[in-house]
């Protein structure tokens, strides 16, 4: 019995990750516009205040939509700011190898923070948000002051 309860909790996993996925769905399928629309033509039926409330629900229905698509850049920011902060002191790996590492950790913690998602889909929200990140690191690095190797004026 004890084999059995730890095998489902390693299969199934947590709530979280189940309300992800069922957001990703949501999303794939366009389940939350085809509810709103069906709830719209009912409400379209109720006189006077009908066409008013069904106009609301779908507006409410498209910003709902709207903003669990915006979640994906977000979560990709999360995760790249995460391996960049972990890599920040790292000097000993040479750059195209680091990059690669990067990459795949970058990749790992998406998925841990959407699992299901497509890899491709994944792989473009990751480099969408190094393009957006990354002028913000090259601007901090900038202003960080190198230490100098001579004394000043020469």
């Amino acid at each position: 019995m004890d084999t059995i309860t730890h095998i489902l909790r390693t299969i199934v996993p947590d709530g979280g990750t189940w309300l992800t996925w069922l957001i990703q769905a949501a999303l794939a399928v366009g389940v939350v516009m085809l509810i709103a629309n069906a709830i719209s033509g009912v409400l379209a039926a109720i006189p006077v205040v009908g066409p008013t409330l069904a106009t609301i629900t779908k507006i409410i229905a498209g910003r709902y939509q709207q903003w669990l698509t915006d979640q994906v850049p977000k979560l990709a920011e999360q995760a790249v700011l995460t391996v960049e902060e972990r890599y920040r002191t790292a000097e000993d790996i040479p750059p195209d190898q680091r990059a690669a590492q990067k990459m795949q950790e970058a990749l790992a913690e998406l998925d841990k923070l959407a699992p299901g998602l497509k890899r491709d889909t994944a792989k473009s929200a990751l480099e969408a948000a190094l393009a957006r990140i990354r002028p913000h690191y090259e601007q901090k690095a900038a202003l960080t002051p190198k230490p100098s190797g001579g004394r000043r004026g020469q």
